[in-house]
């Protein structure tokens, strides 16, 4: 899924409202094995010192961090402003064009962001350039099937997969994926649409399936974990 206008993003992103109330676990039931805890575990694996979050939001997953040194970069002010009131070191930048030197980082992360991206493989190239020799990028994107028994109802022309593998080769030595499966229910309508709304800038106005209730859907998501050379 592509999202790049750049008008766009500056009306999605001008404050961290929409953002917080996509994630799932605000108006839903979660169960299952979390991409989010995958990313988390594969960047504390190499025990790094300095972590840079690529596309920080509103610093939730920096925060979260287990690093001596974290930085988030984000190109809208709203969403530095939130990660600065969670405690994170949040800086505004372009991912196009990082304000950091060559190899500064142990690892980047870099999640839900690169279909924003105007130019994929300059930012990719980017978050290369900045990572160290033997470094590590981590990255949690969605795939085929993602939450389809809802899409399929309410945005049926929709894919919200992307898949972002080849374009990591291309500036990264070694590539490797690692697919999770979770599943999230919502107890009412009323909690789904409040889901939905938080779309609203990006996909327009959604209604909420009349029935079941409880309406669950499937998580699927993939952990990209990408090595320099």
């Amino acid at each position: 899924m592509r999202a790049s206008d750049p008008e766009l993003l500056v009306r999605e992103y001008s404050t961290s409202e929409r953002l917080e109330l996509r994630r799932t676990n605000v108006t839903a039931w979660m169960r299952g094995r979390e991409a989010w805890d995958v990313a988390l575990a594969a960047v504390a694996r190499v025990c790094p010192h300095r972590v840079l979050d690529a596309g920080c939001g509103d610093g939730l997953f920096a925060s979260l961090v287990a690093a001596p040194d974290v930085i988030g970069v984000d190109s809208s002010s709203a969403m530095v402003e939130r990660a600065r009131l969670r405690g994170v070191d949040a800086r505004l930048g372009d991912i196009h064009e990082l304000p950091f030197e060559d190899a500064s980082f142990d690892v980047v992360v870099c999640n839900w962001t690169l279909y924003h991206l105007a130019h994929l493989d300059r930012g990719i190239a980017e978050l290369a350039r900045v990572a160290r020799p033997g470094g590590r990028f981590v990255g949690v994107y969605n795939r085929v099937g993602h939450m389809r028994e809802l899409w399929s109802v309410v945005r049926p022309e929709l894919d919200p997969s992307d898949d972002y593998e080849e374009p990591l080769r291309r500036s990264f030595a070694h590539v490797e994926a690692i697919d999770t499966e979770a599943y999230s229910m919502w107890d009412s309508r009323d909690d789904l649409q409040v889901y939905l709304d938080a779309f609203v800038e990006l996909l327009g106005t959604m209604r909420a399936p009349e029935e079941p209730y409880p309406f669950k859907v499937t998580r699927l998501n993939r952990v990209y974990v990408a090595e320099k050379a």
